[in-house]
């Protein structure tokens, strides 16, 4: 058999992650098996596993892999935020890139549906946390800087604020996503954030 080149395994590594991405979606992670996987692609368990050792260092390399195609698409059409009002903009946009694509609203409903409590995936949050372009990083950031900027009441609580206005646009886009928002996505996200804003504006 010929030797595969690095560009074979690299297409071959995205296949798998793809087909994880999929049944993780489908089945639920802890569903979800290596033999699923190789089946999905026709490939054979051990090809899979000469790529991912484990079910956990799949996930884990699909989370980094997703994360970092989705914070490139973001970098290419939206500038970090500097402003409350670039704020919710910047989320408007971001959601907008979201619920548009199939792969990133199949990513996104995978991460909603993970067992986050779970001892497992102590160590892929910190991860997660450490890259900071997950959107509560960002916006607790963004704030905090806005706040030493003067733009952001000095007694405001940031964490509470991003917290809210985190779970707000999650909220706003499974909505979405699961087509029971019966509002413009984007209308709702600006009345959303402007409420949690004007709390917090100087």
């Amino acid at each position: 058999m010929a030797r595969r080149t690095k560009a074979e395994a690299e297409q071959t590594r995205q296949k798998i992650l793809k087909a994880a991405l999929d049944l993780f979606v489908e089945k639920g992670y802890e569903r979800a098996t290596f033999e699923d996987v190789a089946d999905r692609i026709r490939l054979t368990k051990g090809a899979v596993y000469w790529h991912f050792k484990s079910k956990p260092d799949l996930f884990a390399e699909l989370v980094e892999d997703m994360t970092a195609k989705h914070t490139e698409q973001i970098a290419r059409v939206l500038s970090a935020p500097v402003s409350l009002d670039g704020l919710t903009a910047h989320f408007i946009e971001r959601a907008h890139l979201i619920v548009g694509k199939p792969v990133n609203r199949k990513y996104f409903l995978m991460m909603l549906s993970m067992d986050w409590p779970a001892a497992k995936f102590i160590p892929l949050k910190r991860r997660l946390r450490q890259l900071g372009t997950g959107p509560f990083v960002i916006l607790e950031n963004t704030l905090s800087a806005l706040q030493i900027k003067g733009e952001v009441r000095p007694d405001a609580d940031i964490a509470t604020a991003a917290a809210v206005l985190g779970s707000t646009w999650l909220g706003l886009m499974k909505l979405q996503i699961d087509q029971c928002l019966e509002i413009d996505l984007s209308k709702a996200i600006r009345f959303g954030f402007g409420t949690v804003i004007d709390a917090i504006r100087a």
